[in-house]
């Protein structure tokens, strides 16, 4: 099957088939596309938790619509973003130098550079910045997981602040969008999927 193919196959599974688990050599092939998957600077303002508990799967189901992924998926991903851009970047700083005082001399304008680029935002303006690295990261983990033949599904659908408080967060953490992994059950429903026209979505300048 083409990857246009799967792309028609796939679609946001509703019921998952909770008896189906995803292998654990699937499951580290998503956590490292998202790993590798590109961001703004390259220092991933974001941080994301594989939630395996049932009961904080139950937690987070009462305050997400009570949509059934949130327990019948074998795999989910629950994916925060951060407020404290200064911060990460110092942590990416020391992560490129390897701890080393010369190596951070030499990387003291790009720094600066990056540095400059987000300080002056707000809480609110450094989430919505950071939101947007996490969705390549998102992206990536749902094309893999076409790639494996899994079925998945992305859900903005949820109470972000009862997310944060079932889920422990630290204050900097932002949680913003949850994905579920496995395999789509016999009984969920396939509706046509349907898409704007190319002419509709694409032009040329």
């Amino acid at each position: 099957m083409s990857f246009i193919d799967k792309l028609n196959w796939r679609y946001a599974t509703k019921k998952f088939d909770s008896s189906r688990k995803v292998s654990e050599d699937n499951i580290n092939k998503i956590i490292e596309s998202m790993r590798m998957a590109p961001s703004s600077f390259g220092f991933q303002p974001f941080h994301i938790q594989i939630i395996e508990s049932k009961d904080v799967r139950e937690e987070l189901k009462k305050s997400a619509w009570n949509q059934a992924q949130f327990i019948d998926a074998p795999l989910l991903f629950v994916i925060s973003v951060r407020s404290d851009l200064v911060n990460r970047i110092d942590e990416y700083i020391n992560l490129m130098s390897d701890g080393d005082e010369v190596k951070k001399t030499e990387l003291k304008q790009y720094e600066d550079m990056m540095k400059g680029a987000v300080s002056s935002k707000n809480e609110a303006e450094a989430r919505a910045w950071a939101a947007k690295q996490a969705y390549i990261a998102l992206g990536f983990g749902l094309t893999t997981a076409l790639e494996l033949d899994l079925d998945s599904c992305p859900m903005e659908g949820f109470d972000p602040d009862a997310f944060k408080k079932i889920l422990g967060l630290q204050n900097n953490l932002y949680p913003v969008v949850s994905f579920a992994v496995g395999y789509r059950s016999v009984d969920d429903i396939l509706k046509p999927k349907v898409r704007f026209p190319k002419e509709d979505l694409f032009s040329v300048k």
